[in-house]
């Protein structure tokens, strides 16, 4: 029998009440703690495949993107796994990779969304090096140019608890969320993830848990004592 296609494409909008203002409660926490002028940068990075962090990161740069006047704009820098582009229903060539590698123009890999204030930079191919295009002097230059467009950047980088791609974009960042996975991510996972954070000299924001049953986010989560000296604890999706 054939099996169904599933729409993993997102859009804050259709989620359900409790989760939207949950993840503008987080937008709100993230604004906060970052006060500087000019273009703020937010990562997002998670110990392992599979905890929701694409969704995550694609649904706060949403919920800011609502907000008046501010312009935002997400980047695909998990070039091993992309998921940006199948998230927000938008083709992924020409991206990133293509840029980074001269074979388009910078205003080819901006794309529009169908929600109003948030562009994309999808990954345009798999490159046999992804480490190091993320450190390369174009990633850079590609970043200060970008500043200027936008209020906010945030980036879905790779999970740093499998590989140290994400290193170079978590440097330039203002800050960093980790994603975990309710009943899913480990403690030792976490603490290798936030100890590798640690040595990398990131800004740490906080810690956002999903797939918390809302019946049980009273209790909150085996995660919640993480949430102290890292910024606040965002909450539950």
């Amino acid at each position: 029998m054939k099996k169904k296609s599933v729409d993993r494409s997102v859009n804050v909008e259709t989620l359900g009440f409790q989760v939207r203002e949950s993840y503008k409660t987080a937008r709100t926490n993230i604004a906060y703690s970052i006060i500087k002028k000019g273009c703020k940068k937010i990562a997002f990075t998670s110990s392992a495949k599979s905890e929701g962090k694409t969704v995550t990161a694609i649904n706060i740069a949403s919920a800011l993107a609502q907000q008046v006047d501010t312009r935002v704009i997400v980047i695909d820098c998990d070039l091993r796994r992309p998921r940006v582009h199948s998230a927000l229903s938008i083709t992924p060539v020409p991206g990133l990779t293509n840029y980074l590698n001269d074979e388009c123009s910078f205003d080819d890999i901006i794309k529009e969304t169908k929600i109003p204030n948030l562009n994309a930079v999808c990954y345009g191919a798999i490159p046999p090096n992804p480490s190091e295009l993320l450190a390369s002097d174009a990633m850079s230059d590609f970043i200060k140019t970008i500043e200027n467009s936008y209020d906010y950047i945030v980036f879905d980088t790779p999970p740093i608890g499998v590989v140290i791609d994400s290193v170079p974009i978590l440097k330039v960042a203002d800050g960093v969320v980790v994603v975990v996975r309710n009943n899913t991510t480990t403690y030792p996972e976490l603490n290798k993830t936030l100890d590798t954070l640690k040595r990398s000299d990131t800004k740490v924001l906080g810690i956002i848990v999903n797939r918390v049953n809302p019946v049980e986010s009273k209790k909150y989560s085996k995660y919640k004592n993480y949430s102290k000296g890292y910024g606040g604890y965002y909450g539950y999706y």
